[in-house]
């Protein structure tokens, strides 16, 4: 199973937890050899830098190893250049300077700079714009669906002509989730973070059995 399998795989499984347009991303999400190329230019040392910083405020080093360690900032530049538009990587790049724009009206100082504690409140106020701006979304899509359905025929052929612009990921989910998908599909994620038994592992030709135990299923 290469990498991009396993991304599927625990992005299926933690479904609950990732938001719609990440599980998109991961699922069906390709791009061009061209467009992977220029995409991954906008990445500069000091985007990952920040990157990498955020993804360990997400998940920083306790007893298990942090974001950084498990190499989380090069697994986000691959899947924005690999899997996302050129809209919702420039929405990316946004968030990433709203973070910073943050730091510095809050501390004078950037987010790279800041103390941890000062990351999280940083990271905070960047949750909290996230929510209302999805409430904000929610309720204007609600409003959408319950608009009259009056000269319906004459309303679609507008929509057709006139479909509004898809919306771009908000960006402190997007930051989240390929945060979480990126540590926990690591080797550093996988083997001390989470409990590790390789498949298929050891075979043992004639194993006892206890009193009473069941068979192993072969």
């Amino acid at each position: 199973m290469n990498r991009r399998d396993a991304i599927a795989r625990v992005a299926a499984l933690m479904g609950t937890t990732l938001s719609a347009p990440t599980l998109l991303a991961v699922m069906e999400g390709c791009n061009s050899a061209a467009t992977k190329e220029t995409a991954a230019l906008s990445f500069t040392p000091d985007t990952l830098t920040l990157i990498g910083e955020i993804a360990e405020t997400i998940i920083p080093k306790t007893g298990t190893p942090g974001a950084k360690e498990a190499g989380v900032a090069d697994f986000i530049k691959l899947m924005l250049t690999d899997c996302y538009t050129d809209d919702d990587r420039q929405a990316f790049f946004e968030g990433l300077k709203d973070v910073d724009d943050k730091s510095q009206k809050a501390y004078s100082k950037s987010f790279v700079s800041l103390a941890a504690n000062e990351r999280n409140e940083v990271f905070k106020q960047v949750e909290k714009d996230a929510l209302d701006e999805r409430t904000k979304r929610d309720e204007e899509a609600k409003k959408e669906k319950e608009r009259p359905k009056q000269g319906l025929d004459k309303e679609i052929s507008e929509e057709k002509s006139e479909s509004p612009k898809p919306k771009s990921p908000i960006f402190y989910f997007t930051m989240k989730d390929l945060t979480l998908l990126g540590y926990f599909t690591s080797e550093v994620g996988a083997t001390q973070a989470l409990a590790y038994v390789a498949i298929p592992g050891r075979y043992d030709g004639c194993v006892d059995l206890k009193p009473g135990q069941k068979a192993w299923v072969i």
